[in-house]
């Protein structure tokens, strides 16, 4: 009896067994296409990061360029600010001088042209 209870053991172990081979070969597979998967994935990541590490650095030098122009030119409105206003005034009198001189000129001539008629 013993005995035919170890060979019915030993055939449903095997029986057990085989069965569990198959479904382990299964998930093995779906395992290694999942792995293959995220592989892929991590290297097409591992792409755009290097691309963007890229993109982030020449942005970083435009962004850099910028802030040069931009503190020139601030500068430059800072020595405009600087100049007062009565010399503001007087720069602007000065570019309208010429055409008021032209007008008066223009009317002391007229007028003593007339005086002479």
């Amino acid at each position: 009896m013993f005995r035919r209870i170890m060979i019915t053991l030993a055939t449903v172990a095997a029986l057990l067994s085989c069965a569990g081979c198959i479904v382990t070969a299964s998930t093995y597979d779906a395992k290694v296409r999942e792995v293959d998967a995220l592989r892929d994935a991590y290297a097409s990541a591992n792409r755009e990061k290097s691309r963007l590490a890229g993109e982030v650095e020449t942005l970083s030098k435009q962004v850099a360029v910028q802030n040069a122009a931009l503190q020139e030119l601030s500068s430059r409105a800072d020595a405009c600010e600087g100049v007062l206003p009565g010399e503001m005034r007087e720069s602007a009198d000065h570019d309208r001088e010429p055409a008021e001189l032209r007008k008066t000129k223009g009317t002391k001539e007229g007028a003593a042209e007339r005086s002479a008629e």
